[in-house]
């Protein structure tokens, strides 16, 4: 496991006593939801972007699978991300030459292309990585849908976009949302990929006619800068031309909040407590929808409690105990925006997700330097979830589970933590959120970003609750606390039973969840027609449905997608030439 340097200094009296101060209630906190008027969310709202394209770990590692299914992940983005500026998907290796154009064309301060060089040698011991290997892989982790990041910095025809876009269709496996280029804000300049936002967003449009011509239903989205980045000259040129000629349908977005360095742990997370207010919703309703068409749909694709690193460390407090708390209250909070559909941290498999105690870059290395190709997927990696991923599964559990967001509102006599480093301004240490499940049941979220526990008293549509609530937390003493394995400490998942008022504890991520309605299965039938199978169901209203396969009637069922209940079929293609298969509908 990589370790980062967590720095410490003794705070003031004064401002020690006020952080506790303001940290502490001995009344119950109300927290309240309606149930009318609820906002739709999105199916698999909450996700990872999956960069392994320079790891050891492969797709199909099936212990790397049953941890990342902890996560609960409701998509994953293929095939990375800075990493993936050079590589070919259709080959399914980096190529050198584009390696090479990416370093003429990067600017200063850009790593990019010693990022992309790192990979040519682990895909070359590999064999490769391929769509169809990553797209099994969401299968596995409960039907995770799939968001694609085109190569369009070196791969400068557009044809094969499109060609990808087709390739997924005739292969049945349905990406949820492309993104055009990584990060192209990154690349603009003198001597550079773009000149400025219009530049790219002109540049793009070959590619987005590709891909919509080879799946007229694909969500296409351009980037609009990060907004911890100086300066607006990206967005405003690109808003320019989008005023006129906005062909796009979705805006994505990366945030890496600038932290000083060598900066205390507290007043870390005072700064990241302000981000959560000032660039979670607020940086949706003030900028993105601002720059965009009514109809256009948003992606936050990556985003860390720490400042981004080209190191492949991390910085804190990303990994950390609140860096997981941050990271599930930011998902929460844009949850409850209804033009975004998906929203995620980085990433999947390193300290902030599933870490591991050896990634065997030496065993990929060797192969390839020897000329052979070798399996890692019986490698003793050592995975366990990080104290950040154990705090998103927590959450993601509760979103990925659900079709719509309800109004809640935390009391006002909540105890505050600080959002500046100077003690002048304060936000409520707990957030919370409702959520109705499509499986029946409903859920409430709740974040605590301080240092004492809180009781809250939870109230539906005006009344408090009597049921019991089956509790599921994280927690601890230390916000700077991590993971490790052989395990010291470490933040694991807790469960219990919980009646009103429940308390909520020091630096945690708590869901509570209950049953309101047992859902029935419905009955299944398929039909035939021009090389595709259609499974077809009457769906009940507001209910989520797995759809799963399996050749034996007492195996392992298989989840095939996961589907809303406005959808009521779901196709399968090469079903002649596979062995017999039962189906079933079941609710996550």
């Amino acid at each position: 496991m990589k370790h980062c340097v967590i720095f410490f200094v003794t705070l003031t009296a004064a401002f020690q006593l006020a952080f506790e101060i303001q940290a502490e209630t001995n009344t119950n906190v109300i927290v309240a939801f309606v149930t009318s008027n609820a906002t739709p969310l999105h199916l698999g709202f909450a996700g990872y972007t999956t960069e392994m394209l320079g790891k050891g770990e492969e797709y199909g590692d099936t212990n790397m699978q049953r941890y990342a299914a902890m996560l609960q992940p409701g998509w994953l983005l293929f095939p990375g991300g800075t990493t993936g500026d050079a590589f070919n998907w259709q080959t399914g290796y980096t190529d050198t030459n584009w390696v090479t154009t990416i370093g003429t064309n990067e600017g200063p301060n850009n790593d990019a292309s010693n990022l992309c060089a790192g990979t040519v040698q682990p895909l070359l011991g590999k064999g490769g990585v391929w769509f169809t290997n990553f797209a099994a892989l969401a299968d596995n982790l409960g039907g995770a849908q799939i968001i694609v990041c085109i190569n369009a910095f070196t791969d400068t025809n557009p044809a094969d976009a499109g060609a990808f876009a087709a390739f997924a269709l005739s292969h049945h496996i349905h990406v949820a949302a492309w993104e055009l280029c990584n990060e192209p804000y990154l690349f603009y300049g003198t001597n550079q990929f773009f000149t400025n936002g219009a530049d790219y967003a002109a540049k793009m449009l070959p590619y987005f006619t590709a891909i919509t011509n080879a799946d007229s239903h694909a969500v296409v989205a351009v980037f609009f800068s990060d907004p911890a980045r100086p300066g607006q000259s990206w967005d405003n040129t690109l808003t320019g031309y989008g005023s006129t000629n906005q062909y796009w349908n979705a805006a994505v977005w990366h945030y890496y909040p600038e932290l000083p360095a060598d900066t205390n742990f507290c007043d870390l997370m005072a700064m990241d407590n302000g981000n959560l207010y000032s660039n979670s919703t607020l940086y949706v309703t003030n900028v993105l929808m601002g720059n965009n068409a009514s109809n256009t749909a948003f992606l936050l694709t990556e985003f860390a409690p720490g400042s981004a690193s080209d190191t492949g460390t991390v910085n804190p407090p990303t990994s950390t105990l609140y860096g997981g708390v941050y990271a599930a209250e930011m998902v929460m909070r844009l949850s409850t925006c209804p033009e975004m559909i998906f929203a995620g941290s980085y990433q999947l498999v390193d300290q902030a997700g599933v870490d591991t105690t050896d990634n065997f870059d030496n065993a990929v290395d060797n192969a390839a330097a020897n000329n052979y190709v070798t399996n890692t997927e019986g490698l003793p990696f050592g995975y366990f979830l990080s104290a950040q991923g154990s705090c998103e599964a927590i959450a993601y559990w509760a979103m990925n589970r659900s079709v719509a967001v309800y109004g809640t509102t935390v009391g006002t006599n909540c105890p505050t933590v600080p959002m500046d480093t100077n003690g002048m301004s304060f936000m409520p240490a707990i957030y919370a959120q409702a959520y109705e499940g499509g499986n029946g049941r409903r859920y409430v979220v709740l974040t605590n970003k301080g240092s004492n526990a809180v009781p809250v008293q939870i109230t539906q549509d005006g009344v408090a609750l009597t049921n019991q609530f089956l509790e599921t937390f994280v927690t601890g003493t230390n916000p700077a606390a991590v993971n490790s394995n052989p395990p010291t400490n470490n933040i694991v998942i807790q469960t219990d039973m919980a009646t009103n008022p429940v308390t909520v504890p020091e630096y945690s991520v708590t869901r509570l969840e209950w049953t309101v309605t047992n859902v029935p299965s419905p009955a299944l039938a398929t039909a035939a027609a021009n090389g595709f199978l259609d499974l077809t169901w009457a769906g009940l209203t507001n209910v989520i449905y797995n759809v799963q396969g399996e050749t034996n009637l007492i195996g392992t069922w298989t989840t095939l997608g996961r589907v809303v209940n406005v959808t009521t079929n779901f196709s399968f293609t090469n079903w002649e030439s596979a062995p017999q298969q039962y189906y079933r509908l079941a609710v996550p």
